[in-house]
C-alpha cells in the first residue's frame, strides 16, 4: 500500500497493520499509537501553533495527549494524492480509570492555562462577539435572498420560516455577551486556555482514548463546557438534566468558575450555533448530507421549546446550587 511506503520514507516508521482508532486510520509502534490525520484544511501557521500546544501538554504528563510527529525533514505533514496528512502519536497507556468528564476537562484546562507561548492563528479569546455578528450578518443576507426567491424546496421553506426566531436568539446572546463584558470582571480562571473547536466527552472515549491537537483552539474554558452541554442536549436529551448538571458541578468543584465564566457560558448556550451549522451544512453537502441536515432541522424546530426550558433550568440551577451567582434574567425565557 502506497501510504505505508510514504510513511516509511517520510518518518522512518514501519507500518505493518492499519486499524481504526476513533475517527482516524492508525498504526502501532513499539510503545505508542499513531493516527494519520488529514490536515489540508489547516494553514501551516495553525499547524505549528497546534504542534507547540501538543508538545507542551505531553511534557506536562497528560498520558492521552497525541503530539505531532515531525518528518525526517522536520515537516509537520506529508502529501498523498493531493491530501495533506499529519501523524499524531499518543503513548500507549493503560485504559483510563473511570473518571468524570467534568473533572477531567477542568484538569486539562488547568494544565493548558500555563501554556507560555503567544498564539495568533488559532486564538479565539475575546473574539466571540465579532465572529457571531459576522456569521449572523452572512446568514441573514442569505436568508433575505431566499425569501425573495420563493423556494419550493421543503428545507428552504423551513429555513425561511424559522430564521427570524433564531435571529432573535442570536441577538439576545450577543447582547448578553456584551453586558457580561461591561458588567463583570475576568478572574485568573478566565485566562485563555487550550480548548476545543467543538468539545464533547465522546472525543476522549473509545478503545484508544486520545486528545487530538487538530481538535484544539485557544479560547475561554466556558467554550468547551457550553459545547459539551449543547451536544448532550441534542444527542442524549433524556439524561441531560441529571448528567449535564453533574458535569457542571464536577468541573466547578475541581476548578471553581467565576461569575464572569458562568455568564460567558450562558451567552454561548444562548447563541444557536447548532442552527447555524445545520443550515450551513445543508448548502455545503451532497444529497445524502442534505437529507440528514433536513432531518436534523425538523428535530431542532420540534425541540425548540425544550431548548428554552433547558436554558431556563440552567439559570435557576445556578442560583439555587451556587448561592453566589445570579445570572441576569432573559425576560422571554
Amino acid at each position: 500500500m502506497k501510504l505505508k511506503k510514504t510513511i516509511r520514507e517520510q518518518y522512518g516508521l514501519q507500518v505493518y497493520d492499519l486499524f481504526k482508532a476513533g475517527r482516524y486510520e492508525a498504526f502501532r509502534t513499539q510503545n505508542s499509537v499513531c493516527c494519520i490525520v488529514p490536515v489540508s484544511s489547516f494553514e501551516d501557521e495553525e499547524l505549528y501553533e497546534l504542534y507547540y500546544m501538543s508538545q507542551f501538554l505531553q511534557e506536562k504528563g497528560d498520558p492521552h495527549v497525541a503530539a505531532f510527529l515531525l518528518t525526517k525533514d522536520n515537516g509537520l505533514y506529508f502529501e498523498e494524492k493531493s491530501v495533506r496528512y499529519s501523524i499524531c502519536r499518543s503513548n500507549l497507556s493503560q485504559k483510563r480509570a473511570a473518571s468524570s468528564p467534568g473533572r477531567e476537562l477542568a484538569r486539562f484546562h488547568q494544565k493548558a492555562r500555563a501554556f507560555p507561548y503567544s498564539i495568533t492563528k488559532v486564538n479565539r479569546i475575546g473574539q466571540w462577539k465579532h465572529l457571531w455578528e459576522k456569521r449572523l450578518d452572512q446568514l441573514e443576507g442569505f436568508w433575505r435572498g431566499k425569501v425573495q426567491a420563493h423556494p419550493l424546496d421543503p428545507f428552504e421553506k423551513l429555513f425561511i420560516e424559522s430564521f427570524p426566531y433564531y435571529l432573535g436568539l442570536a441577538e439576545n446572546a450577543i447582547q448578553y455577551l456584551v453586558d457580561t463584558e461591561l458588567d463583570d470582571h475576568p478572574q485568573p480562571i478566565d485566562a485563555a486556555t487550550i480548548s476545543h473547536n467543538r468539545f464533547s466527552a465522546g472525543l476522549w472515549q473509545g478503545e484508544h482514548p486520545m486528545k487530538m491537537p487538530t481538535d484544539w483552539i485557544f479560547d475561554h474554558c466556558s467554550r468547551d463546557i457550553a459545547e459539551h452541554l449543547r451536544h448532550e442536549f441534542h444527542h442524549r436529551q433524556a439524561e441531560m438534566r441529571e448528567e449535564g448538571f453533574r458535569f457542571l458541578e464536577e468541573y466547578d468543584r475541581t476548578t471553581p468558575l467565576s461569575s464572569f465564566s458562568w455568564r460567558l457560558l450562558y451567552s454561548r448556550l444562548l447563541f444557536p450555533l447548532h442552527y447555524f451549522e445545520c443550515i450551513e451544512e445543508y448548502y455545503l453537502s451532497n444529497e445524502a448530507g442534505k437529507k440528514e441536515a433536513e432531518t436534523r432541522l425538523k428535530k431542532m424546530l420540534k425541540d425548540s421549546n425544550k431548548y428554552e426550558e433547558f436554558l431556563s433550568a440552567y439559570s435557576s440551577m445556578l442560583s439555587i446550587r451556587t448561592r453566589k451567582i445570579n445570572l441576569p434574567a432573559i425576560s422571554w425565557l
